[in-house]
C-alpha cells in the first residue's frame, strides 16, 4: 500500500486500504495515511476518516491530524474551520519545536489561502514551509511557492521555480510522482503561454520518463496538450500534431475529448487544412452531444468556448448557443482549482465572447470585450494571445495601431500561423496579392531564401506541394523568379 502511495496510485491505494479497514482495525499510521488517499479522491470520506482519529493533544499525531483536517476542510470550502485546525496544529507542532512538523502545516496553510486567492498570507505561510530540513519538505516549500508565484501574476518567475523542482525530481523515482506530474503540467501551460524555449525541453523530458499512473491521466492530458500548442506556435505542426493524437488518447470522458477535437480541429484550419479541420469540429461537436454539461464542475467548461470560437466562421448562432451554455454551466465552482476568479480565465471568457459578438455585428461590446482581453493578456506577458487579441481588434475597426500591437507581440513566434495572419493583414493594407494560409506559409519561407526540400521538411509536407504552392505564389505577384519575388516584396514592404 505503501509504494502504491508513492508511486502517485492514489485510487488503488484508497481501494486497497478500504479492504483491509474493514477486516481489521486500522493503525493510526494507516488511518492518516487512507485518509490522505481519500484527500486526493474523495475529500469527504477523507473528511470521516480524520474525525474517527482521537489523538493525544501536544503530540506528533495530533499535529498531523489537524493539519490534514485542514485542508479537507478548506478544499470543501470551509475556511473558518480549517483556520481553527490548523492554529491548533501549528500551536502543537511549535511547543513540540519540530520544523518538520512546522513546515508541513505551513505547507497546508499556505495552500488553503491559494485556494482562496490570497497570495499575502500564502506567502507568509511559505516561510513556515521552508522551516523543514528534509528533501520532501523543500520540495514542498517550492511546489507552495510556485502557487504563491502564480496568484501574484508572476508567470515567467514561476516558470523558472517550476524548472528548479523538476529538476529535483527523477522521472523514475515513483515517490517523486506528485511533484513530478503537478509541475509538469503547470509547466507546460506556462510554455503555452510563454515563450520559453528551456521548459519546453523540461516538459518533454518529464513526459517520456517512467510511464503516469492513470491518477494522473488528466495531469498528463493537459501537459500534453499544451505542449502541442507551445510547438505549434514554433511552427513546429508535425510535432504539434503528434502531441495533440496522444493527448486525444488520454481524454477520460467526452468533455476532454470535445477539447481535444477542437484543438486540433483549430490548428488544422490554422495551416490551411479545412477539410480536415472540419472534420474535427464535427467530432467536437458530437462529443460535446453526448455530455451533460450541467455536470461540468471544473475547466472541462473551457470546451465550450473552444467550440464557440470554431463555430464562429460558419455557424455564428451555433457559437452563440455554446456561449450560453458556457454561461449556464458557471464559471469553474471548485475551490481547488487556481483557475478560479484568476484574470487568466477572465481574459479567455472576454476574447472568446468578444469574437462572437463581432460575429454577431455587436460590434461596440465586441471591440470593449476585446479590448479586456488585450488588456489582461498585456498585463500577464502572454504576448501570443494579446498579439492574437489586437488582430481580431484590427479585423473589427481597421485601426493600423492595432497591427503594431500585433507586431510587437508575435516577433517571437515569427514561425507560427498567428504571424502568417499578421502578413496577410499588413498585405491588405500594402496591396499585396491575398494568399491562403500555406501559400503564406511557403512565401514567407520564401523570402528567407529556403529551398523547396528546406521549405517541406519546414512544413512537414511533400515536396511536391511545396513546389505547386511556390508557383502560385510566384503568380500571385507576377514575378517569375525567387529572387525577382524577394524584390517585389522589399518594394510592397512586405518583408
Amino acid at each position: 500500500m505503501a509504494e502504491l502511495f508513492d508511486a502517485g496510485r492514489f485510487s488503488d491505494a484508497a481501494a486497497l486500504f478500504d479492504d483491509r479497514a474493514r477486516e481489521q482495525r486500522p493503525t493510526f499510521e494507516a488511518s492518516l495515511r487512507r485518509a490522505h488517499l481519500h484527500l486526493r479522491v474523495n475529500p469527504p470520506q477523507a473528511l470521516s476518516i480524520l474525525n474517527e482519529l482521537h489523538p493525544r493533544h501536544n503530540t506528533a499525531e495530533f499535529v498531523r491530524r489537524e493539519s490534514l483536517l485542514g485542508e479537507v476542510q478548506a478544499l470543501v470550502g470551509d475556511y473558518d474551520a480549517a483556520d481553527e485546525r490548523f492554529e491548533a496544529a501549528l500551536k502543537t507542532a511549535r511547543a513540540l519545536n519540530d520544523g518538520e512538523l512546522i513546515a508541513n502545516v505551513g505547507y497546508r496553510i499556505g495552500r488553503r489561502f491559494i485556494m482562496a486567492n490570497a497570495p499575502a498570507p500564502a506567502r507568509e505561510a511559505l516561510e513556515l514551509a521552508r522551516a523543514g530540513r528534509s528533501a520532501e519538505a523543500a520540495m514542498d516549500a517550492l511546489h507552495l511557492e510556485t502557487f504563491v508565484l502564480s496568484r501574484e501574476g508572476r508567470p515567467r518567475e514561476q516558470a523558472g521555480l517550476l524548472v528548479e523542482l523538476l529538476r529535483r525530481v527523477n522521472p523514475d523515482q515513483p515517490q517523486h510522482m506528485v511533484h513530478r506530474a503537478w509541475a509538469t503540467h503547470s509547466l507546460a501551460a506556462l510554455a503555452r503561454e510563454l515563450y520559453l524555449p528551456e521548459a519546453i525541453a523540461e516538459v518533454e523530458r518529464q513526459l517520456s520518463g517512467t510511464p503516469w499512473p492513470d491518477d494522473w491521466r488528466i495531469n498528463r492530458f493537459q501537459a500534453v496538450k499544451a505542449l502541442a500548442w507551445a510547438k505549434a506556435l514554433q511552427g513546429d505542426y508535425f510535432n504539434a500534431f503528434r502531441y495533440l493524437k496522444e493527448s486525444r488518447g488520454l481524454a477520460t470522458d467526452n468533455a476532454w475529448r470535445t477539447m481535444a477535437f477542437c484543438d486540433r480541429a483549430y490548428l488544422a484550419s490554422a495551416i490551411g487544412e479545412e477539410r480536415w479541420s472540419r472534420q474535427e469540429m464535427l467530432e467536437a461537436e458530437e462529443c460535446a452531444e453526448r455530455w451533460d454539461w450541467d455536470s461540468t464542475r471544473d475547466e472541462q467548461s473551457v470546451a465550450l468556448l473552444l467550440l464557440a470560437e470554431l463555430f464562429v466562421r460558419v455557424d455564428p448562432a451555433k457559437a452563440s448557443a455554446f456561449v450560453a451554455e458556457f454561461r449556464h454551466i458557471g464559471e469553474l465552482g471548485d475551490a481547488r482549482l487556481l483557475y478560479r476568479d484568476d484574470i487568466r480565465f477572465k481574459a479567455l471568457v472576454s476574447y472568446t465572447t468578444g469574437v462572437v459578438d463581432a460575429a454577431l455585428g455587436q460590434r461596440a461590446l465586441a471591440k470593449r470585450r476585446l479590448d479586456e482581453a488585450l488588456k489582461a493578456y498585456e498585463g500577464m506577458g502572454y504576448d501570443w494571445r494579446a498579439g492574437r487579441a489586437a488582430l481580431r481588434l484590427f479585423d473589427l475597426t481597421h485601426q493600423p495601431q492595432y497591427l503594431n500591437v500585433a507586431e510587437e507581440k508575435l516577433r517571437q513566434y515569427s514561425s507560427s500561423w498567428l504571424y502568417d495572419e499578421l502578413r496577410a493583414r499588413r498585405g491588405k493594407t500594402s496591396g499585396a496579392p491575398k494568399l491562403p494560409p500555406m501559400q503564406q506559409r511557403v512565401f514567407g519561407y520564401l523570402c528567407q531564401g529556403l529551398s523547396n526540400v528546406e521549405i517541406a521538411r519546414e512544413l512537414g509536407r511533400s515536396e511536391f506541394t511545396v513546389a505547386n504552392h511556390a508557383k502560385a505564389v510566384l503568380k500571385a505577384f507576377g514575378v517569375r523568379s525567387r529572387s525577382a519575388l524577394i524584390a517585389e516584396a522589399m518594394k510592397r514592404g512586405l518583408v
